[in-house]
């Protein structure tokens, strides 16, 4: 007769003899040219990407500076005009003061004067103002040059965000 015990089996039973390691897979052994091909691929995503973003950022600011190149230059070309066009007209219309009366009065002729220059203090100080407007009225000099306008691209790329 065998003599059985009742009750659970011994331990060393129930435990299976596995030998599991948490947290790392089980790597596999790799070819060397696979190991070159992985490597090379990791190289080429990390240049190709940093490439990518530099070319577009200087995209970025060619593409802006030839927009505002070609959108601030005339303008400033129509504002300058304008201030010779407001200072012609002053000087026309104190000769035209000057030139219609037989007999020029200092005091009247003085306050019509005064007038006339305020009014135009106040165009050029709008022009300055309101339009950015330099002091200078040669049309050929601007300010929006195409470098000029990519370095106003740059700057507005630096200083976005906190």
């Amino acid at each position: 007769m065998s003599s059985r015990r009742s009750g659970p089996p011994p331990m060393q039973q129930l435990q299976p003899q596995l030998s599991i390691s948490y947290g790392e897979p089980e790597k596999k052994q790799r070819s060397k040219c696979m190991s070159f091909v992985c490597c090379m691929w990791k190289v080429f995503t990390c240049i190709f990407s940093h490439v990518t973003l530099v070319a577009t950022v200087v995209a970025y600011c060619f593409l802006g500076a030839f927009t505002f190149e070609h959108l601030e230059a005339e303008n400033e070309r129509n504002v300058k005009k304008g201030i010779s066009s407001i200072r012609l007209n002053l000087t026309d219309a104190i000769w035209k003061m000057t030139n219609d009366r037989p007999v020029l009065h200092q005091q009247n002729w003085t306050s019509a004067a005064i007038m006339h220059l305020q009014s135009f203090e106040k165009e050029i100080l709008t022009a300055m103002k309101k339009d950015g407007w330099d002091g200078n009225e040669d049309v050929d000099q601007i300010q929006w040059t195409f470098f000029g306008a990519l370095f106003y691209s740059i700057i507005v790329i630096t200083t976005i965000g906190k």
